[in-house]
């Protein structure tokens, strides 16, 4: 191949010659030596493509030469041409390239064959050369990329299309209770809960066809945990899909904090509103106390305290309602967008009811807390009911129990 180095090896003057003038028309870079020896040094100093190497010569001959090229590390990648006039057995042949010989020439030959040789022993080596160069360069990759897992503190696989486990680090061993070599070369959809296989398969399915990330919260291994499952898909140089990597995280104590969070924000929105009952009661009170002066007052006066009970009622009903559902939304902070979402022809009031009802109140109570009687909350109900399109035997209170757990199209 062009502008190759080759290093001719001879003890004969008149052999490189003729050996040159047979590859002139080729654009090599030539090199001689005219022994073993030399031909060691000539190789440390050029780091020829390839060497062509006559059997019989003084100082060191070149079967010697040959072995001690084959036994080092840093030329032991170098082709060599054997070539002689002498050893020509069938023996001499299986020696040399029991040593490392690439091919064998014998003397005489013709200019054809011998750039023939020399042309098919380059291409041969340089496909080597890109297949050794393109291993390592998987293997770094591969070592890279396990490197990378490993660094990654939460249980990390990567699959083929199939589901075949490739790689994983040493987390993914420890969730499941198992080495990498019981893990490695097996269906990794096995260690998911039966039930669960088909949504597992399906999600990989769609993540391929689709081509964006996947992130989706799942109970997916036997035990009590759930997980935070995030998948990509891997992509050559082409784009053409090579397979899937998958992190899992465990939200397990997380979302069991933020169940405890959000119990104890029910809890405070009960306490709370059972206090404002409690002194809407007392409010309710001191009103009727009032009111029951009015027959005794002058005109007058019964306008001025009809004016202060009216707006006291107001004043206390909507205090009592902002700070309700400030504790509403902390506790139930989807209820109102799904709500909305399904039914977004519900007035202010109607969703302030349906707040108040899925917090367990019932009529009475919610009369107390808003300043009406229990017979104008029953008609809001009522009117609340066919709005949400609720059949007789459908209980108001179970379904906005229920509504923030179901699903939007």
């Amino acid at each position: 191949m062009s502008n190759s180095k080759l290093l001719l090896v001879d003890d004969e003057p008149l052999n490189l010659k003729l050996f040159q003038k047979m590859l002139k028309d080729n654009d090599y870079q030539i090199i001689t030596a005219s022994n073993g020896q030399e031909c060691l040094l000539k190789v440390e100093a050029t780091d020829p493509d390839l060497v062509l190497m006559d059997w019989n010569m003084p100082v060191m001959d070149g079967l010697e030469a040959l072995k001690r090229l084959k036994q080092d590390e840093a030329t032991k990648d170098i082709p060599v041409l054997m070539i002689t006039g002498v050893m020509t057995s069938s023996e001499d042949l299986a020696l040399a390239m029991s040593i490392g010989a690439i091919d064998f020439l014998k003397k005489p030959f013709e200019k054809l064959e011998l750039n023939a040789r020399i042309n098919n022993i380059l291409l041969l080596s340089n496909t080597l050369k890109v297949l050794k160069d393109q291993n390592n360069s998987l293997e770094n990759k591969n070592i890279f990329i396990s490197s990378l897992l490993e660094s990654v503190p939460h249980p990390v696989i990567y699959c083929s299309l199939e589901g075949v486990l490739l790689m994983c680090n040493h987390f993914f061993e420890k969730l499941i209770d198992k080495n990498k070599v019981e893990l490695l070369g097996k269906s990794i959809y096995r260690h998911f809960l039966s039930e669960e296989i088909g949504f597992h398969v399906q999600k990989d399915i769609e993540l391929v066809e689709k081509g964006t990330a996947l992130a989706y919260e799942k109970n997916g291994f036997p035990g009590n945990k759930t997980f935070i499952i995030s998948k990509n898909v891997v992509r050559d140089s082409h784009d053409k899909p090579l397979g899937i990597i998958t992190a899992f995280t465990d939200i397990s104590e997380l979302k069991k904090a933020n169940e405890d969070i959000v119990n104890n924000k029910k809890i405070e929105l009960i306490s709370s509103a059972l206090k404002m009952m409690h002194l809407n009661e007392m409010n309710t009170s001191l009103i009727n106390d009032l009111e029951k002066v009015l027959p005794h007052a002058t005109k007058e006066g019964q306008d001025l305290i009809r004016k202060m009970t009216n707006k006291f009622k107001m004043n206390m009903a909507e205090q009592v309602w902002n700070d309700f559902e400030t504790r509403f939304e902390s506790a139930f902070d989807s209820f109102y967008r799904i709500l909305l979402e399904r039914f977004p022809n519900l007035t202010p009031n109607e969703r302030k009811l349906c707040a108040l009802l899925r917090s367990g109140l019932s009529s009475k109570d919610i009369a107390v807390l808003t300043f009406q009687n229990p017979q104008s909350v029953d008609v809001a109900r009522y009117r609340l009911r066919k709005k949400l399109n609720l059949v007789n035997e459908e209980n108001l209170t179970d379904f906005l129990l229920l509504i923030d757990k179901m699903q939007t199209n």
